[in-house]
């Protein structure tokens, strides 16, 4: 379980050097608000860290190589990573159905250009 928040956080980061404006500030509240989500299901969180401020940065400044489509996929990424559902109780049950809602957020990203994911 832990294997699989650890790749969500990593793909959130990678999706914070990928984008502009501001989605990269959607997608950094959206990491906080699922750091709060991921200890409601007991799930560790230690050495989960946000963006710092030289990432968003960077982010906002990649901006040029987003399409408007691929913004629009990034901050529907976002938006379902901010709306996923945390858990009503801290069993493995509940736990593997938020990893689950958190990967169906995934498909938001599917068709991001190479060029905006650089």
């Amino acid at each position: 379980m832990k294997n699989i928040l650890f790749g969500l956080a990593a793909m959130a980061s990678l999706t914070l050097t990928a984008c502009g404006g501001n989605v990269c500030d959607d997608t950094a509240d959206a990491f906080d608000s699922l750091v709060d989500k991921a200890e409601e299901c007991g799930l560790s969180t230690s050495g989960f860290e946000g963006p710092t401020d030289a990432e968003l940065e960077s982010c906002k400044d990649s901006l040029d190589s987003c399409s408007d489509s691929d913004k629009d996929k990034l901050s529907a990424y976002a938006d379902c990573l901010s709306d996923v559902k945390g858990c009503s109780d801290k069993t493995e049950s509940e736990q593997q159905q938020f990893a689950m809602r958190l990967l169906k957020c995934s498909e938001k990203l599917e068709g991001v250009s190479a060029a905006c994911g650089n």
